[in-house]
């Protein structure tokens, strides 16, 4: 049998927390449960299948974005 797309969110709350070997009270818990559902959508939103093929970028370099901006040397006021 293939896993269940939505899980229930009060399971999935209760393994993070056991992992993480947190006790929370049970307001807490119940706060955690309503707002899984709200996390879980923000941060599928964070992924961009579009970027797949591209290596992610080790360091950036605001200068090659923004080739008119001028900086001080380290440690020299502007």
């Amino acid at each position: 049998m293939p896993a269940s797309t939505t899980a229930d969110p009060e399971q999935i709350v209760t393994a993070i927390l056991t992992a993480a070997q947190l006790t929370v009270s049970e307001e807490e818990f119940a706060t955690f449960v309503r707002d899984y559902p709200l996390i879980r959508q923000a941060a599928d939103a964070l992924y961009l299948p579009e970027l797949d093929p591209d290596e992610p970028a080790i360091k950036f370099d605001p200068l090659d974005f923004y080739s008119g901006a001028v900086t001080a040397p380290a440690g020299k006021d502007a």
